[in-house]
């Protein structure tokens, strides 16, 4: 039984209950009670019959719109901890009876892909509880990517929320920062994060209601006995490993490669390996606020040139443009120096600064599809004006924006 289901059950029980209750203290006959218990029974009813229209009953039933949609608006108008207890499906149970909500792997990647079709939320307050003793034999739903971060990950526990907010921190860190944001978590400068030193940063970075987190030792004991997967993967469950500036570019590398992975495989259907152009320009699109008439015609430009059984976007070709969406105010800041003229930039142009700021070089066909769908006029040349609502806004449904590290120099920030 899913969760959805399991609650639905319990709400229909709870409504029937309430109108057992109402007839047995009231055998007078008053209307007021009978009309609040058909009432409350005709609620729970309707929620329940109608639960198909919006909610995910079980594993491998399909998404509905509705459900995508609530998810979305979730993700991208919600602060991070509204979005973490929305999307987590788990509470740990410790053995004084306290309750700790925490997150499985493919929670995590459901919580920052905007139409996650594998992994939808649950919803705030609908929990599996677990117990100590439970969580040794607890099947996880498992990623299929190879050699999975995640699933190594949900080897060690569960993903905690100071975890999450460090995750999401990573993946939307631009890779030449990436030093940067080591430095952060390398307190005393001695070239290596360890447990307690992670513990306080993860702890004092992570968005909480009313403001930032606080830091005592009742925080730093508490946060290293957790049962935290992400703890125990990086420091072991004694907490005696360190983290070293390698292994924590490594980190980020792995978690990007298993988000863009999975995100490519929601277009690879055939798992063939590469995606149609008009896919590709879908995926770019995607929860963007250009409206549906002028995304039609866009779209309509690109199958134009290439129809569905083009040349394609392969993986590493989507992997590159990926990372040049992640790195958000990189590509924006590279464009507009470019652009002080405000006449727009040339092919070339492009692929020289998203070369830049995704550290790989960005193949002909892909920027040129990129091209042919921002260029309305058809000059050869993209402006800022048209580039801003896709590419500069695409980290905004995923959070991204939330979450990255942020530079200042003066009035310059980055």
């Amino acid at each position: 039984m899913s969760r959805w289901q399991a609650v639905f059950k319990h709400g229909r029980a709870l409504s029937t209950r309430s109108t057992n209750k109402r007839a047995e203290q009231d055998n007078s006959g008053s209307m007021g009670a009978v009309v609040g218990g058909v009432s409350a029974a005709a609620l729970g009813y309707k929620l329940y019959s109608e639960k198909d229209k919006y909610l995910v009953q079980a594993k491998g039933a399909e998404v509905t719109y509705e459900q995508k949609s609530f998810d979305n608006r979730m993700r991208q108008y919600n602060t991070p901890d509204m979005v973490f207890n929305y999307f987590a499906s788990l509470q740990m149970v410790d053995k004084t009876g306290i309750k700790t909500t925490m997150m499985s792997p493919l929670d995590f990647f459901g919580a920052i892909t905007p139409d996650c079709s594998i992994h939808p939320g649950a919803g705030s307050g609908v929990y599996e509880e677990i117990s100590l003793e439970k969580l040794k034999t607890l099947r996880l739903d498992k990623s299929p990517v190879e050699g999975s971060i995640l699933n190594e990950i949900g080897k060690n526990g569960l993903i905690s929320y100071a975890d999450y907010c460090f995750l999401l921190s990573l993946l939307s860190t631009p890779i030449r920062f990436v030093d940067t944001a080591f430095n952060l978590f390398d307190l005393t400068g001695d070239e290596k994060i360890n447990a307690k030193e992670f513990a306080y940063v993860s702890t004092k970075m992570s968005h909480k209601l009313g403001g930032f987190g606080t830091y005592t030792d009742v925080d730093q004991s508490a946060i290293l006995a957790s049962n935290s997967g992400l703890l125990n993967y990086l420091f072991g469950k004694d907490r005696s490993k360190c983290l070293s500036r390698e292994g924590f570019r490594m980190l980020q590398k792995d978690l990007l490669d298993e988000i863009i992975q999975l995100e490519f495989n929601e277009y690879d259907k055939e798992k063939s390996g590469s995606i149609s152009e008009g896919d590709f320009c879908q995926f770019l699109l995607n929860k963007t606020k250009i409206p549906p008439g002028q995304k039609a015609k866009m779209l309509k430009r690109v199958d134009t040139i290439w129809p569905k059984k083009a040349r394609g976007i392969s993986f590493p070709s989507f992997k590159n443009f990926f990372l040049v969406l992640a790195s958000g105010t990189e590509l924006q800041r590279g464009l507009f120096f470019l652009d002080v003229e405000n006449i727009g930039v040339d092919l070339e142009e492009f692929r020289k600064v998203a070369s830049w700021v995704s550290h790989n070089e960005l193949s002909h066909h892909t920027a040129e599809v990129v091209f042919v769908l921002l260029d309305d006029a058809g000059e050869g040349r993209i402006h800022k004006e048209s580039v801003g609502l896709v590419l500069f806004d695409w980290r905004q449904p995923r959070g991204f924006d939330k979450s990255s590290i942020h530079v200042q120099l003066g009035q310059l920030k980055i």
